[in-house]
Protein backbone atom coordinates (compact mmCIF):
# COMPACT_ATOMS: atom_id res chain seq x y z
CA UNK A 1 0.00 0.00 0.00
CA UNK A 2 2.90 2.36 0.69
CA UNK A 3 4.14 1.75 -2.87
CA UNK A 4 0.82 3.10 -4.14
CA UNK A 5 1.25 6.10 -1.84
CA UNK A 6 4.72 6.75 -3.30
CA UNK A 7 3.28 7.03 -6.81
CA UNK A 8 0.25 9.04 -5.69
CA UNK A 9 2.56 11.52 -3.97
CA UNK A 10 4.65 11.74 -7.13
CA UNK A 11 1.52 12.19 -9.25
CA UNK A 12 0.49 15.13 -7.06
CA UNK A 13 3.82 16.85 -7.76
CA UNK A 14 3.63 15.90 -11.44
CA UNK A 15 0.13 17.38 -11.50
CA UNK A 16 1.60 20.60 -10.10
CA UNK A 17 4.23 20.61 -12.83
CA UNK A 18 1.57 20.02 -15.49
CA UNK A 19 -0.67 22.73 -14.03
CA UNK A 20 2.10 25.35 -14.06
CA UNK A 21 3.41 24.45 -17.52
CA UNK A 22 -0.05 24.27 -19.10
CA UNK A 23 -0.96 27.60 -17.46
CA UNK A 24 2.19 29.16 -18.90
CA UNK A 25 1.30 27.67 -22.27
CA UNK A 26 -2.23 29.10 -22.04
CA UNK A 27 -1.03 32.58 -21.05
CA UNK A 28 1.60 32.65 -23.79
CA UNK A 29 -0.83 31.48 -26.45
CA UNK A 30 -3.53 33.88 -25.25
CA UNK A 31 -1.14 36.82 -25.57
CA UNK A 32 -1.08 36.16 -29.33
CA UNK A 33 -4.89 36.51 -29.47
CA UNK A 34 -5.56 33.36 -31.50
CA UNK A 35 -9.05 31.90 -32.14
CA UNK A 36 -10.62 30.53 -28.98
CA UNK A 37 -10.53 26.99 -30.35
CA UNK A 38 -6.73 27.21 -30.45
CA UNK A 39 -6.72 27.73 -26.68
CA UNK A 40 -9.18 24.95 -25.91
CA UNK A 41 -6.48 22.28 -25.49
CA UNK A 42 -4.51 24.43 -23.04
CA UNK A 43 -7.70 25.30 -21.13
CA UNK A 44 -8.64 21.64 -20.80
CA UNK A 45 -5.10 20.75 -19.66
CA UNK A 46 -5.14 23.45 -16.97
CA UNK A 47 -8.43 22.12 -15.62
CA UNK A 48 -7.26 18.51 -15.90
CA UNK A 49 -3.98 19.02 -14.06
CA UNK A 50 -5.65 21.15 -11.38
CA UNK A 51 -8.20 18.43 -10.62
CA UNK A 52 -5.63 15.65 -11.08
CA UNK A 53 -3.27 17.24 -8.56
CA UNK A 54 -5.99 17.62 -5.94
CA UNK A 55 -7.23 14.06 -6.36
CA UNK A 56 -3.69 12.63 -6.28
CA UNK A 57 -2.76 14.60 -3.14
CA UNK A 58 -5.97 13.68 -1.33
CA UNK A 59 -5.64 10.01 -2.33
CA UNK A 60 -1.99 9.97 -1.25
CA UNK A 61 -2.95 11.29 2.18
CA UNK A 62 -5.67 8.66 2.57
CA UNK A 63 -3.57 5.74 1.36
CA UNK A 64 -0.33 6.67 3.14
CA UNK A 65 -1.95 7.44 6.49
CA UNK A 66 -4.10 4.33 6.34
CA UNK A 67 -1.01 2.24 5.63
CA UNK A 68 0.99 3.91 8.39
CA UNK A 69 -1.79 3.69 10.97
CA UNK A 70 -2.33 0.02 10.10
CA UNK A 71 1.37 -0.62 10.57
CA UNK A 72 1.33 1.43 13.77
CA UNK A 73 -1.51 -0.66 15.18
CA UNK A 74 0.18 -3.90 14.15
CA UNK A 75 3.45 -2.74 15.68
CA UNK A 76 1.82 -1.78 18.97
CA UNK A 77 -0.02 -5.10 19.13
CA UNK A 78 3.23 -6.92 18.39
CA UNK A 79 5.11 -5.05 21.13
CA UNK A 80 2.30 -5.52 23.65
CA UNK A 81 2.08 -9.21 22.80
CA UNK A 82 5.83 -9.58 23.23
CA UNK A 83 5.88 -7.76 26.57
CA UNK A 84 2.83 -9.60 27.90
CA UNK A 85 4.46 -12.94 27.10
CA UNK A 86 7.78 -11.98 28.67
CA UNK A 87 8.81 -11.86 32.30
CA UNK A 88 9.02 -8.49 33.99
CA UNK A 89 12.79 -8.97 34.10
CA UNK A 90 12.88 -7.57 30.56
CA UNK A 91 12.57 -4.16 32.24
CA UNK A 92 16.19 -4.45 33.36
CA UNK A 93 17.26 -3.82 29.75
CA UNK A 94 15.86 -0.29 29.96
CA UNK A 95 14.52 1.85 32.79
CA UNK A 96 10.94 3.06 33.02
CA UNK A 97 11.54 6.30 31.14
CA UNK A 98 13.11 4.66 28.11
CA UNK A 99 10.56 1.84 28.23
CA UNK A 100 7.68 4.28 27.90
CA UNK A 101 9.57 6.13 25.17
CA UNK A 102 10.16 2.92 23.19
CA UNK A 103 6.56 1.78 23.49
CA UNK A 104 4.93 5.16 22.83
CA UNK A 105 7.20 7.81 21.34
CA UNK A 106 9.59 5.65 19.32
CA UNK A 107 6.79 3.57 17.81
CA UNK A 108 5.09 6.70 16.49
CA UNK A 109 8.35 8.21 15.27
CA UNK A 110 9.28 5.00 13.48
CA UNK A 111 6.09 5.37 11.44
CA UNK A 112 6.80 9.06 10.91
CA UNK A 113 9.99 7.94 9.17
CA UNK A 114 7.78 6.31 6.55
CA UNK A 115 5.67 9.46 6.13
CA UNK A 116 8.32 12.18 6.50
CA UNK A 117 11.38 10.59 4.87
CA UNK A 118 10.68 7.55 2.69
CA UNK A 119 7.44 8.80 1.11
CA UNK A 120 8.77 12.28 0.19
CA UNK A 121 12.04 10.74 -1.03
CA UNK A 122 10.30 8.31 -3.37
CA UNK A 123 7.82 10.92 -4.57
CA UNK A 124 10.63 13.43 -5.16
CA UNK A 125 12.65 10.92 -7.18
CA UNK A 126 9.71 9.99 -9.41
CA UNK A 127 8.49 13.56 -9.95
CA UNK A 128 11.98 14.98 -10.55
CA UNK A 129 12.70 12.31 -13.16
CA UNK A 130 9.32 13.09 -14.77
CA UNK A 131 10.21 16.78 -14.80
CA UNK A 132 13.59 16.03 -16.38
CA UNK A 133 11.89 13.94 -19.07
CA UNK A 134 9.46 16.79 -19.74
CA UNK A 135 12.39 19.18 -20.13
CA UNK A 136 14.05 16.69 -22.50
CA UNK A 137 10.84 16.54 -24.56
CA UNK A 138 10.80 20.33 -24.80
CA UNK A 139 14.51 20.59 -25.66
CA UNK A 140 17.00 17.67 -25.50
CA UNK A 141 19.77 20.16 -24.65
CA UNK A 142 18.19 20.60 -21.20
CA UNK A 143 19.82 17.32 -20.09
CA UNK A 144 23.03 19.32 -19.65
CA UNK A 145 21.38 20.88 -16.58
CA UNK A 146 18.82 18.31 -15.41
CA UNK A 147 21.15 15.29 -15.21
CA UNK A 148 23.77 16.79 -12.84
CA UNK A 149 21.09 18.61 -10.81
CA UNK A 150 19.08 15.40 -10.34
CA UNK A 151 22.23 13.54 -9.30
CA UNK A 152 23.11 16.23 -6.77
CA UNK A 153 19.62 16.62 -5.30
CA UNK A 154 18.60 12.95 -5.22
CA UNK A 155 21.87 11.26 -4.26
CA UNK A 156 24.86 13.43 -3.37
CA UNK A 157 23.21 16.12 -1.23
CA UNK A 158 21.06 13.63 0.78
CA UNK A 159 24.16 11.53 1.50
CA UNK A 160 26.06 14.61 2.69
CA UNK A 161 23.09 15.79 4.77
CA UNK A 162 22.78 12.40 6.46
CA UNK A 163 26.51 12.28 7.10
CA UNK A 164 26.61 15.69 8.78
CA UNK A 165 23.15 15.97 10.34
CA UNK A 166 22.24 12.48 11.51
CA UNK A 167 25.03 12.15 14.13
CA UNK A 168 24.03 15.51 15.62
CA UNK A 169 20.33 14.59 15.59
CA UNK A 170 21.09 11.24 17.26
CA UNK A 171 23.18 13.01 19.90
CA UNK A 172 20.33 15.44 20.55
CA UNK A 173 17.92 12.52 20.91
CA UNK A 174 20.17 10.84 23.48
CA UNK A 175 20.53 14.09 25.40
CA UNK A 176 16.75 14.59 25.37
CA UNK A 177 16.31 11.08 26.77
CA UNK A 178 18.78 11.89 29.55
CA UNK A 179 16.97 15.16 30.16
CA UNK A 180 13.64 13.35 30.44
CA UNK A 181 15.04 10.87 32.95
CA UNK A 182 16.70 13.64 34.97
CA UNK A 183 13.50 15.69 34.97
CA UNK A 184 11.43 12.65 35.95
CA UNK A 185 13.76 11.88 38.85
CA UNK A 186 13.76 15.50 39.98
CA UNK A 187 9.96 15.72 39.94
CA UNK A 188 9.47 12.50 41.90
CA UNK A 189 12.06 13.55 44.48
CA UNK A 190 11.21 17.24 44.65
CA UNK A 191 9.78 17.05 48.19
CA UNK A 192 12.86 15.36 49.66
CA UNK A 193 15.12 17.69 47.66
CA UNK A 194 13.37 20.73 49.13
CA UNK A 195 13.53 19.30 52.67
CA UNK A 196 17.23 18.46 52.58
CA UNK A 197 18.33 21.49 50.60
CA UNK A 198 19.63 20.02 47.36
CA UNK A 199 16.78 21.16 45.11
CA UNK A 200 19.05 23.82 43.60
CA UNK A 201 21.54 21.10 42.64
CA UNK A 202 18.82 19.25 40.70
CA UNK A 203 17.82 22.48 38.96
CA UNK A 204 21.47 23.23 38.20
CA UNK A 205 22.00 19.83 36.53
CA UNK A 206 18.79 20.25 34.55
CA UNK A 207 19.78 23.70 33.30
CA UNK A 208 23.25 22.47 32.35
CA UNK A 209 21.71 19.74 30.22
CA UNK A 210 19.32 22.27 28.65
CA UNK A 211 22.29 24.44 27.65
CA UNK A 212 24.04 21.41 26.13
CA UNK A 213 20.93 20.47 24.13
CA UNK A 214 20.55 24.05 22.85
CA UNK A 215 24.19 24.04 21.71
CA UNK A 216 23.68 20.79 19.80
CA UNK A 217 20.48 22.11 18.24
CA UNK A 218 22.38 25.22 17.13
CA UNK A 219 24.93 22.97 15.39
CA UNK A 220 22.10 21.11 13.65
CA UNK A 221 20.54 24.39 12.55
CA UNK A 222 23.87 25.55 11.15
CA UNK A 223 24.23 22.34 9.14
CA UNK A 224 20.63 22.69 7.96
CA UNK A 225 21.22 26.31 6.96
CA UNK A 226 24.33 25.43 4.94
CA UNK A 227 22.64 22.68 2.95
CA UNK A 228 19.43 24.69 2.54
CA UNK A 229 21.49 27.55 1.12
CA UNK A 230 23.32 25.19 -1.25
CA UNK A 231 20.03 23.64 -2.37
CA UNK A 232 18.41 27.02 -3.02
CA UNK A 233 21.53 28.18 -4.83
CA UNK A 234 21.47 25.08 -7.04
CA UNK A 235 17.78 25.57 -7.86
CA UNK A 236 18.43 29.25 -8.62
CA UNK A 237 21.33 28.29 -10.89
CA UNK A 238 19.07 25.86 -12.72
CA UNK A 239 16.58 28.68 -13.37
CA UNK A 240 19.40 30.86 -14.68
CA UNK A 241 20.76 27.94 -16.71
CA UNK A 242 17.44 27.21 -18.38
CA UNK A 243 16.95 30.92 -19.10
CA UNK A 244 20.42 31.04 -20.66
CA UNK A 245 19.61 27.92 -22.70
CA UNK A 246 16.40 29.50 -24.00
CA UNK A 247 18.23 32.72 -24.86
CA UNK A 248 21.11 30.98 -26.64
CA UNK A 249 18.76 28.75 -28.64
CA UNK A 250 16.67 31.78 -29.62
CA UNK A 251 19.76 33.51 -30.93
CA UNK A 252 20.68 30.50 -33.07
CA UNK A 253 17.22 29.61 -34.35
CA UNK A 254 13.63 30.70 -34.21
CA UNK A 255 12.01 29.12 -31.14
CA UNK A 256 8.23 29.16 -30.60
CA UNK A 257 7.28 31.50 -27.76
CA UNK A 258 5.51 28.63 -25.99
CA UNK A 259 8.73 26.60 -25.95
CA UNK A 260 10.69 29.49 -24.47
CA UNK A 261 8.04 29.91 -21.77
CA UNK A 262 8.13 26.22 -20.90
CA UNK A 263 11.93 26.29 -20.60
CA UNK A 264 11.65 29.21 -18.18
CA UNK A 265 8.90 27.67 -16.05
CA UNK A 266 10.15 24.06 -15.85
CA UNK A 267 12.97 24.73 -13.31
CA UNK A 268 10.55 26.80 -11.24
CA UNK A 269 8.24 23.84 -10.57
CA UNK A 270 10.08 20.52 -10.88
CA UNK A 271 11.89 20.99 -7.54
CA UNK A 272 8.75 21.38 -5.41
CA UNK A 273 9.11 17.80 -4.11
CA UNK A 274 12.71 18.50 -3.05
CA UNK A 275 11.63 21.46 -0.93
CA UNK A 276 9.02 19.22 0.75
CA UNK A 277 11.50 16.41 1.44
CA UNK A 278 14.68 18.16 2.57
CA UNK A 279 13.44 19.87 5.79
CA UNK A 280 12.55 16.47 7.28
CA UNK A 281 15.86 15.01 6.13
CA UNK A 282 17.80 17.24 8.51
CA UNK A 283 16.10 15.66 11.55
CA UNK A 284 16.04 12.12 10.20
CA UNK A 285 18.63 10.99 12.76
CA UNK A 286 15.98 11.06 15.48
CA UNK A 287 13.53 9.09 13.37
CA UNK A 288 16.15 6.49 12.45
CA UNK A 289 17.13 6.14 16.10
CA UNK A 290 13.49 5.54 17.01
CA UNK A 291 13.21 2.92 14.27
CA UNK A 292 16.30 1.13 15.60
CA UNK A 293 14.93 1.27 19.16
CA UNK A 294 11.67 -0.33 18.06
CA UNK A 295 13.53 -2.94 16.00
CA UNK A 296 15.62 -3.84 19.05
CA UNK A 297 12.50 -4.23 21.19
CA UNK A 298 10.77 -6.36 18.58
CA UNK A 299 13.92 -8.38 17.95
CA UNK A 300 14.44 -9.36 21.60
CA UNK A 301 14.17 -13.14 22.11
CA UNK A 302 10.59 -14.20 22.72
CA UNK A 303 9.82 -16.41 25.69
CA UNK A 304 8.08 -19.44 24.31
CA UNK A 305 4.72 -20.28 25.86
CA UNK A 306 4.45 -24.05 25.91
CA UNK A 307 2.40 -26.55 27.84
CA UNK A 308 -1.14 -27.67 28.40
CA UNK A 309 -4.10 -25.68 29.68
CA UNK A 310 -5.31 -26.11 33.24
CA UNK A 311 -8.59 -28.00 33.05
CA UNK A 312 -9.48 -27.82 36.75
CA UNK A 313 -8.98 -25.38 39.66
CA UNK A 314 -5.60 -25.34 41.41
CA UNK A 315 -5.98 -27.06 44.78
CA UNK A 316 -2.33 -27.40 45.83
CA UNK A 317 0.93 -25.52 45.32
CA UNK A 318 4.22 -27.23 46.13
CA UNK A 319 7.55 -25.40 45.95
CA UNK A 320 10.81 -27.31 46.29
CA UNK A 321 14.09 -25.42 46.68
CA UNK A 322 12.73 -22.56 44.61
CA UNK A 323 14.71 -19.35 43.99
CA UNK A 324 13.60 -16.23 42.13
CA UNK A 325 15.77 -13.28 41.10
CA UNK A 326 15.75 -10.16 38.95
CA UNK A 327 19.35 -10.76 37.97
CA UNK A 328 21.98 -11.93 40.44
CA UNK A 329 20.64 -14.64 42.72
CA UNK A 330 20.41 -13.81 46.41
CA UNK A 331 17.55 -15.94 47.80
CA UNK A 332 18.06 -19.02 49.88
CA UNK A 333 16.30 -22.01 48.26
CA UNK A 334 12.77 -22.11 49.69
CA UNK A 335 10.25 -24.94 50.00
CA UNK A 336 6.60 -24.94 51.04
CA UNK A 337 3.29 -26.66 50.45
CA UNK A 338 -0.13 -25.03 50.63
CA UNK A 339 -3.53 -26.45 49.75
CA UNK A 340 -7.01 -25.19 48.98
CA UNK A 341 -8.61 -23.59 52.04
CA UNK A 342 -5.25 -22.89 53.70
CA UNK A 343 -3.53 -19.61 54.48
CA UNK A 344 0.25 -19.46 54.13
CA UNK A 345 2.00 -16.47 55.70
CA UNK A 346 5.52 -15.66 54.49
CA UNK A 347 7.70 -13.77 56.95
CA UNK A 348 11.33 -12.75 57.03
CA UNK A 349 13.58 -9.78 57.45
CA UNK A 350 13.72 -7.06 54.80
CA UNK A 351 15.72 -8.05 51.75
CA UNK A 352 15.22 -11.78 52.21
CA UNK A 353 13.31 -12.04 48.91
CA UNK A 354 9.69 -12.24 50.02
CA UNK A 355 8.38 -9.83 47.38
CA UNK A 356 10.65 -11.35 44.75
CA UNK A 357 9.20 -14.78 45.54
CA UNK A 358 5.72 -13.32 45.04
CA UNK A 359 6.74 -12.05 41.60
CA UNK A 360 7.90 -15.56 40.73
CA UNK A 361 4.67 -17.16 41.93
CA UNK A 362 2.68 -14.64 39.89
CA UNK A 363 4.67 -15.67 36.81
CA UNK A 364 6.28 -12.24 36.46
CA UNK A 365 9.86 -13.42 37.07
CA UNK A 366 11.63 -16.64 36.09
CA UNK A 367 12.38 -19.14 38.84
CA UNK A 368 14.71 -22.04 39.49
CA UNK A 369 13.85 -25.16 41.41
CA UNK A 370 10.57 -26.99 41.61
CA UNK A 371 7.12 -25.39 41.46
CA UNK A 372 4.13 -27.68 41.00
CA UNK A 373 0.36 -27.27 40.84
CA UNK A 374 -1.56 -30.35 41.96
CA UNK A 375 1.58 -32.44 41.58
CA UNK A 376 2.39 -31.29 38.04
CA UNK A 377 5.25 -28.90 37.19
CA UNK A 378 4.08 -25.30 36.73
CA UNK A 379 6.08 -24.90 33.52
CA UNK A 380 4.04 -27.68 31.93
CA UNK A 381 1.03 -25.34 31.94
CA UNK A 382 0.67 -22.42 29.55
CA UNK A 383 -2.14 -20.56 31.32
CA UNK A 384 -1.41 -20.81 35.04
CA UNK A 385 -0.90 -17.01 35.28
CA UNK A 386 -4.64 -16.56 34.69
CA UNK A 387 -5.39 -18.69 37.78
CA UNK A 388 -3.17 -16.69 40.16
CA UNK A 389 -3.73 -13.06 41.16
CA UNK A 390 -2.03 -10.84 43.67
CA UNK A 391 -0.75 -7.48 44.77
CA UNK A 392 2.82 -6.37 44.31
CA UNK A 393 4.93 -4.31 46.68
CA UNK A 394 4.20 -1.06 44.87
CA UNK A 395 0.76 -1.20 43.32
CA UNK A 396 -0.19 1.47 40.82
CA UNK A 397 -3.28 3.67 40.92
CA UNK A 398 -4.24 4.55 37.35
CA UNK A 399 -5.43 8.00 36.32
CA UNK A 400 -9.02 6.97 35.77
CA UNK A 401 -12.21 6.49 37.77
CA UNK A 402 -12.39 4.46 40.96
CA UNK A 403 -14.63 1.96 39.18
CA UNK A 404 -12.21 1.43 36.27
CA UNK A 405 -9.28 1.10 38.67
CA UNK A 406 -11.07 -1.86 40.26
CA UNK A 407 -12.56 -3.37 37.09
CA UNK A 408 -9.04 -4.00 35.81
CA UNK A 409 -9.18 -7.25 37.77
CA UNK A 410 -12.57 -8.34 36.44
CA UNK A 411 -14.38 -6.58 33.61
CA UNK A 412 -17.66 -8.33 34.47
CA UNK A 413 -17.82 -7.20 38.09
CA UNK A 414 -20.94 -5.25 39.11
CA UNK A 415 -21.12 -2.03 41.11
CA UNK A 416 -22.77 -3.98 43.93
CA UNK A 417 -19.81 -6.36 44.11
CA UNK A 418 -17.38 -3.45 44.07
CA UNK A 419 -19.21 -1.74 46.94
CA UNK A 420 -19.30 -5.02 48.88
CA UNK A 421 -15.51 -5.42 48.66
CA UNK A 422 -14.93 -1.75 49.48
CA UNK A 423 -17.10 -2.20 52.56
CA UNK A 424 -15.13 -5.30 53.60
CA UNK A 425 -11.93 -3.23 53.39
CA UNK A 426 -13.64 -0.33 55.22
CA UNK A 427 -13.35 1.96 52.22
CA UNK A 428 -17.09 2.68 52.18
CA UNK A 429 -16.43 5.94 54.04
CA UNK A 430 -14.05 6.98 51.24
CA UNK A 431 -16.76 6.14 48.71
CA UNK A 432 -19.26 8.34 50.55
CA UNK A 433 -16.77 11.23 50.56
CA UNK A 434 -16.37 11.10 46.79
CA UNK A 435 -18.77 13.51 45.09
CA UNK A 436 -19.16 11.29 42.03
CA UNK A 437 -18.92 7.97 43.82
CA UNK A 438 -17.38 5.22 41.71
CA UNK A 439 -17.07 7.64 38.78
CA UNK A 440 -14.67 9.90 40.69
CA UNK A 441 -11.27 10.27 39.04
CA UNK A 442 -8.37 9.20 41.23
CA UNK A 443 -4.62 9.00 40.76
CA UNK A 444 -2.04 11.68 40.00
CA UNK A 445 -4.53 13.83 38.07
CA UNK A 446 -7.58 13.13 40.21
CA UNK A 447 -8.55 12.81 43.85
CA UNK A 448 -5.43 12.24 45.96
CA UNK A 449 -5.38 8.80 47.62
CA UNK A 450 -3.48 8.17 50.87
CA UNK A 451 -0.96 5.35 51.19
CA UNK A 452 -3.34 3.21 53.23
CA UNK A 453 -6.23 3.81 50.82
CA UNK A 454 -4.06 2.97 47.81
CA UNK A 455 -2.92 -0.26 49.44
CA UNK A 456 -6.50 -1.30 50.21
CA UNK A 457 -7.62 -0.45 46.66
CA UNK A 458 -4.94 -2.79 45.32
CA UNK A 459 -6.23 -5.48 47.70
CA UNK A 460 -9.78 -4.81 46.45
CA UNK A 461 -8.64 -5.49 42.89
CA UNK A 462 -7.37 -8.90 43.93
CA UNK A 463 -10.53 -9.77 45.85
CA UNK A 464 -12.68 -8.87 42.83
CA UNK A 465 -10.71 -11.15 40.52
CA UNK A 466 -11.79 -14.70 39.74
CA UNK A 467 -8.86 -17.00 40.52
CA UNK A 468 -7.75 -20.10 42.43
CA UNK A 469 -4.76 -18.58 44.21
CA UNK A 470 -4.67 -15.17 45.90
CA UNK A 471 -1.34 -13.60 46.90
CA UNK A 472 -1.01 -10.43 48.98
CA UNK A 473 2.23 -8.50 49.54
CA UNK A 474 1.92 -6.47 52.76
CA UNK A 475 -1.86 -5.99 52.39
CA UNK A 476 -2.27 -4.16 55.71
CA UNK A 477 0.73 -1.86 55.35
CA UNK A 478 0.11 1.78 56.43
CA UNK A 479 -2.90 0.71 58.54
CA UNK A 480 -3.41 0.99 62.29
CA UNK A 481 -3.38 -2.28 64.22
CA UNK A 482 -7.13 -2.56 64.88
CA UNK A 483 -8.10 -1.78 61.27
CA UNK A 484 -5.47 -4.22 60.03
CA UNK A 485 -6.90 -7.00 62.22
CA UNK A 486 -10.45 -6.40 60.96
CA UNK A 487 -9.30 -6.50 57.34
CA UNK A 488 -7.27 -9.67 57.97
CA UNK A 489 -10.40 -11.40 59.26
CA UNK A 490 -12.49 -10.14 56.32
CA UNK A 491 -9.99 -11.40 53.74
CA UNK A 492 -9.67 -14.75 55.50
CA UNK A 493 -13.46 -15.25 55.52
CA UNK A 494 -13.88 -14.25 51.88
CA UNK A 495 -11.12 -16.57 50.67
CA UNK A 496 -11.84 -19.49 53.00
CA UNK A 497 -12.11 -21.96 50.10
CA UNK A 498 -9.12 -20.63 48.14
CA UNK A 499 -5.35 -20.87 48.39
CA UNK A 500 -4.19 -17.68 50.11
CA UNK A 501 -0.59 -16.52 50.48
CA UNK A 502 0.28 -13.40 52.48
CA UNK A 503 3.66 -11.66 52.77
CA UNK A 504 3.91 -9.60 55.93
CA UNK A 505 6.13 -8.44 58.78
CA UNK A 506 3.38 -8.28 61.38
CA UNK A 507 -0.12 -9.45 62.19
CA UNK A 508 -1.89 -12.46 60.64
CA UNK A 509 -1.70 -14.65 63.73
CA UNK A 510 -4.66 -16.94 62.88
CA UNK A 511 -2.97 -18.88 60.13
CA UNK A 512 -2.52 -22.42 58.88
CA UNK A 513 1.14 -22.34 57.85
CA UNK A 514 4.14 -20.02 58.16
CA UNK A 515 7.20 -19.75 55.94
CA UNK A 516 10.18 -17.81 57.29
CA UNK A 517 12.62 -16.71 54.61
CA UNK A 518 16.32 -16.05 55.11
CA UNK A 519 18.98 -14.47 52.99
Amino acid sequence: MMLIAYFLGAFAFIGGIGLTISSAWLITMASMQPPILTLSVAIVLVRFFGIFRSIARYSERLVSHKAVFSRLTALRVSIYSKLSQSSIAIAKSFNSGTAVKSIVDDVERAQEYQLRIKLPHSSAAISLVAGALLAYWVRPESLVFTLPICALLLAIFPALIKRSSQPIARDIEKSENSYTQLLEGSIHGVTEAAIYGYLHENIKRTKALEVAIRAKEARLLQASWRFSALTNLLIALSVVGFAWLAMSLTQKQSLPAVQVTMLIFIPLVIFEAITAWYPNLFGSGKLLMSQQSVDALIGAPREEQVGADLDSPITQITATNITVAWGDEFMEPTSFDVQKGELLVIRGRSGSGKSTLVMGLLGLLPYKGGLAFDGRAADSYSDFKARIVGTVQRSHIFNTSLRENLRIANQNVTDAEIISVLTLLELDQLLHELAQGLDTLIGDFGRIISGGEAKRLSVARVLLAEADVYIFDEPTEHLDEQLAQRIEKGITRRLADKITIVVTHSGWESIDKTLTMKR
